[in-house]
């Protein structure tokens, strides 16, 4: 009799919970991360059956012929395919057109609306309320007191009658009440199961103050004198030419981008992409991103926080990056704080010191200015390479508890062994402590002219 395995009622577990956390859960990059660890999978399925293999043998019992079946090798050529596809897919996003995949949105035929132009005198600084459940918005502020809205309405919907419907039950409308102009597409008022998305393009006075709600689809806003305010459950978000403060609640999207913004800038939620340039005021961004991060020209304090990293810099002169796996940044106005847990970490051009708590990823610190500031480097796993500028002057106190140490100062530094591990201390000069600590890997202090470490050393083991 041919032994089952429980390797199918498992991968029904794992494909049943992906779909759980996808429903109740859509904001959470479900598809990415089964794009990035699906071959977790195939590893987890052979350990299982090398363990089930081994209990056999163990108790007795006769093997198997072949350690897979026929039946588990076509499951794995069509794992193997459908993960690459997801894969490659989420990679070159933004090169092919987006596919959404929600309920029953691909059954049924597709049919176009033309939105009639709307609009209404609203003065020189009105509050602009746009709500657009399903669709893109695209606002410009144009010189003028004028409102005006037009776009279009697709509906998917299994008859040209039951399109025609949907679309009569949700009109354009662009009203005034006071100051406020409310630009409203009237999704709610559906009947019935069609699939409505509108997207609207609006103009409005340079010096309106824009609030965007909606459920589904793309923001740009550009050229408005005032404040923005951003509140979808999945969107991509491009802001450029803001003059108030910008808060975008976004709880997922492939992109928010802020440029060109003299007020605040706040950003919470979850998504891909973000990138902030040249922003007049403070810039706080919270929440879980799995893209790439982008900051360039900040000119006041920026703070980043999610469930893995927290990182502070008074200004970021030049470029900050973060992404899954590492930290780089260039003529950053210290001093720099960054805790975080798994993420190589490249500073160069920073001044006023720093304060690293990491525990893996490798450390490497280039300081632009004199005087130094002070450095406190603290990190469970990983090698920190420290090159200072000619003329510095410091106190400093470096230990590895399992690894080695390379000094650059020769004859005023003192190196010390201890078991696996070594310290290096002493005073160049005079100046502010640089505290370097890591519990395992190589620590390298030397001059900014001298060449890097080409190497990791290799730990020596009693």
């Amino acid at each position: 009799m041919r032994r089952g395995s429980i390797i199918g009622p498992v991968l029904l577990i794992v494909i049943g919970a992906l779909f759980l956390a996808n429903n109740l859960h859509p904001e959470l990059p479900t598809l990415k991360v089964v794009a990035d660890w699906w071959p977790f999978v195939l590893i987890a399925w052979g350990a299982v059956r090398i363990a089930e293999i081994t209990f056999w043998w163990r108790s007795g019992r006769p093997l198997p012929q072949n350690g897979i079946a026929g039946g588990e090798w076509a499951f794995i050529v069509f794992l193997c395919i459908a993960g690459s596809s997801i894969f490659y897919g989420q990679k070159y996003r933004t090169r092919i057109p987006r596919i959404h995949v929600t309920g029953l949105e691909m059954l049924g035929d597709s049919y176009d609306y033309p939105l009639a132009p709307k609009s209404v005198d609203a003065g020189a600084s009105p509050r602009i309320i746009i709500d657009n459940a399903r669709g893109n918005a695209r606002v410009t502020g144009v010189a003028g007191t004028q409102v005006s809205a037009k776009g279009h309405t697709t509906v998917r919907a299994y008859t040209q009658a039951e399109a025609d419907k949907a679309n009569q039950e949700c009109p354009l409308e662009v009203t005034r009440q006071g100051d406020v102009v409310i630009v409203r597409t009237n999704h709610e008022r559906l009947t019935g199961n069609p699939r409505v998305s509108s997207d609207i393009e609006i103009v409005v006075p340079p010096g309106s103050t824009v609030e965007a709600r909606g459920k589904y689809g793309d923001f740009d806003i550009t050229d408005i004198g005032g404040s923005v305010t951003v509140d979808s459950d999945n969107a991509g978000v491009r802001l450029n030419g803001i003059g108030g403060a910008v808060r975008v609640d976004a709880r997922r999207g492939d992109i928010i981008r802020a440029i060109n913004v003299k007020g605040n800038v706040e950003i919470r939620g979850s998504g891909a992409d973000v990138e902030l340039e040249n922003i007049e005021g403070q810039s706080v961004v919270n929440g879980q991103y799995h893209g790439e991060l982008v900051f360039r020209n900040l000119a006041k304090p920026f703070r980043f926080e999610s469930q893995t990293t927290d990182l502070r810099v008074p200004r970021v002169v030049g470029k900050l990056e973060v992404s899954r796996g590492n930290v780089t940044g260039s003529d950053l106005a210290g001093p720099v704080y960054l805790k975080t847990r798994s993420k190589d970490v490249s500073l160069h051009g920073f001044s006023e010191g720093l304060d690293l708590q990491i525990d893996k990823g490798d450390v490497e610190l280039r300081p632009g200015k004199l005087p130094l500031g002070r450095m406190d480097v603290r990190i469970r796993g990983g090698d920190v390479d420290v090159a200072l500028p000619e003329g510095a002057k410091f106190e400093l106190n470096a230990a590895t508890d399992r690894g080695a140490v390379e000094n650059g100062f020769a004859g005023s530094l003192r190196e010390d062994r201890a078991g696996k591990g070594a310290r290096l201390s002493g005073s160049v000069g005079g100046g502010p402590m640089i505290s370097l600590h890591t519990d395992r890997g190589r620590v390298s202090v030397r001059k900014s002219a001298d060449p890097a470490p080409q190497a990791k050393v290799e730990i020596q083991r009693q």
